[in-house]
């Protein structure tokens, strides 16, 4: 999808309809993974958010990245504790199945929280990239001049807020996903264990 098709996309988004067709526009903008991680791993965090069009999508864009990753691991964490639930539903549960199934089921939702919290704020960021697009009047803007729009600093200040969620998000995962990937290795050994 082209930048011009994307700006069509979030003109077309009304209060009350899905965000999900501009969502996914926003996903397949390119991001420079490393560079968004250096940011904001470097104390403080990042100290000023994009201020153009492209550099916004292309946050939500490595921040949609991040959730997918996790989303990918939280769904193993699924299947894992389903197994273990297979596994134990005819006998009593060892102390490590009991205590892993607890685990599992805490970090899954916590983890259901952050996507929650995500949700929200995503929803929060299309609401004012509409607006922004609306109110900018691109018509008839090509597809460099995209490359290059400055968003308002009305805008900017509407999405700070935003933004700051998304940035604890990414934190949010970034320990999640170390965890789930601890507690899938831990539930795969118990439950070839107990096929033993």
């Amino acid at each position: 999808m082209s930048y011009l098709e994307g700006i069509e996309t979030i003109q077309k988004y009304t209060s009350g309809s899905s965000v999900e067709p501009v969502l996914e526009f926003i996903r397949n903008v390119n991001h420079d993974e490393a560079g968004f991680s250096q940011a904001l791993d470097e104390i403080g965090g990042i100290n000023r958010y994009p201020d153009t069009l492209l550099g916004l999508l292309s946050f939500m864009s490595f921040i949609l990245g991040q959730k997918k990753r996790v989303n990918d691991l939280y769904e193993q964490a699924l299947d894992r504790y389903e197994k273990l639930n297979q596994e134990t539903a005819k006998r009593r549960p060892t102390e490590e199945e009991a205590k892993i199934k607890k685990t599992l089921t805490d970090f899954i939702l916590k983890v259901e929280k952050v996507f929650e919290i995500q949700d929200l704020t995503d929803e929060s960021l299309v609401k004012e990239l509409n607006r922004f697009v609306s109110e900018a009047n691109l018509y008839g803007i090509t597809e460099n001049e995209v490359k290059n729009l400055k968003l308002a600093t009305k805008t900017i200040a509407l999405i700070e807020s935003h933004l700051d969620k998304h940035r604890e998000n990414y934190y949010q995962y970034k320990k999640l996903r170390s965890i789930f990937e601890r507690l899938i290795r831990i539930s795969d050994y118990i439950l070839a264990d107990a096929k033993r």
